[in-house]
């Protein structure tokens, strides 16, 4: 069966002059077989078509009230954050591995912004320089991940739930357990403005989905990210440096880590070690929805932004439906075993243990 971008690009190559033709002035520039073109060349396509669902259908379950402008502006601001921490996850997800670390190092980068900005509990106060510094110590976070797990050969899971825990540790015991209230009114405002209408906090989380596919697309690093994923072995035959690979995705989660705790920070205007607290379940929700392969090798950091979009879509849905709380959480189960059940590389597992 011949598709239509196929039958559209033969037509156009027999009668090149049609193209020439002016557009009258009541046409439509782009039709809908061009836009399913767009949409199916993105890569996402079956995200979209989801969000799109997921919106039509709560949109006919509460009167159109699900349309409304200020509601869509919640959703994206809502999903912003958990988008760039999935960004974030999705790398190590990618790379074949899992990394369970997101609340830990959230929670040391949300505790340092709290102590070397203007605050209740000491008297520092570096200003924006806070902002290459916390990504700096994501980036370390990220180094003791990687480190550990490449020359210690402990799998992902078990290295990066360890160091969760260590530096949650940390967090408590710096902070002294207690919250620390931001005095610096620049980064309220952060969060606070917005540009045309929409969140400032979606412009972060649009900047950091561009820099991780131009790294993905355009550096050798980025290419060798997807061979190990797809399949490590063959790619150290083919002279990857796989270890080196890895401990760079870990560096960058990190970084991505400190930017997210960054962010949460400047929205509640107060910084505690339990900051990150249930950041990682919507984190790999959004992974799993977006098509990123917990096997590894498939799945891109605009997959990751799209599963972020449709799970704060539906859970903004479910709220305006008035769906009990914990009904919430068996459907937000449901869709996380959906996902990562049609989205696995059964071929790569041999045995499911």
């Amino acid at each position: 069966m011949q598709n239509p971008g196929s039958s559209t690009q033969s037509e156009s190559t027999q009668s090149p002059v049609t193209l020439r033709e002016p557009q009258s002035r009541g046409s439509v520039p782009l039709s809908l077989g061009r836009i399913y073109q767009v949409i199916g060349r993105s890569g996402v396509r079956g995200q979209i078509l989801s969000l799109l669902i997921i919106v039509l259908l709560f949109a006919l379950g509460t009167g159109g009230r699900y349309l409304a402008v200020g509601n869509i502006r919640t959703i994206i601001a809502l999903a912003s954050i958990p988008a760039i921490i999935a960004i974030g996850v999705h790398q190590v997800v990618v790379l074949g591995g899992l990394d369970l670390s997101v609340e830990g190092v959230i929670a040391i980068c949300a505790v340092s912004v709290g102590l070397l900005t203007r605050n209740s509990m000491t008297q520092a106060d570096i200003g924006l320089w806070i902002i290459p510094v916390v990504m700096i110590i994501g980036g370390c976070a990220g180094l003791v991940n990687g480190v550990l797990h490449t020359k210690l050969r402990i799998p992902s899971l078990m290295t990066t739930l360890g160091i969760n825990w260590v530096f949650f540790g940390l967090a408590i015991l710096i902070s002294r357990g207690q919250s620390i209230r931001i005095l610096d009114p620049r980064f309220q405002a952060v969060v606070s403005s917005r540009v045309w209408g929409f969140p400032t906090v979606a412009l972060f989380a649009l900047g950091v989905l561009a820099i991780v596919m131009l790294f993905q697309s355009r550096t050798r690093y980025g290419r060798y990210l997807y061979a190990v994923g797809g399949d490590e072995l063959l790619a150290k035959q083919g002279g990857v440096k796989t270890d080196r690979v890895k401990i760079l995705v870990f560096v960058m989660a990190g970084v991505i880590y400190g930017i997210a705790a960054l962010l949460l920070v400047a929205r509640l205007n107060s910084s505690a070690a339990r900051i990150g607290d249930n950041l990682l379940f919507p984190a790999m929700t959004a992974v799993a929805v977006g098509g990123v392969a917990l096997t590894g090798g498939i799945g891109g950091a605009k997959n990751a932004l799209f599963g972020a979009l449709i799970v704060s879509a539906l859970n903004n849905g479910l709220v305006m439906m008035r769906v009990n709380p914990y009904t919430q959480y068996a459907v937000n189960g449901i869709v996380l075993i959906c996902a990562v059940a049609l989205t696995i590389d059964r071929k790569k597992l041999g045995f499911i243990k």
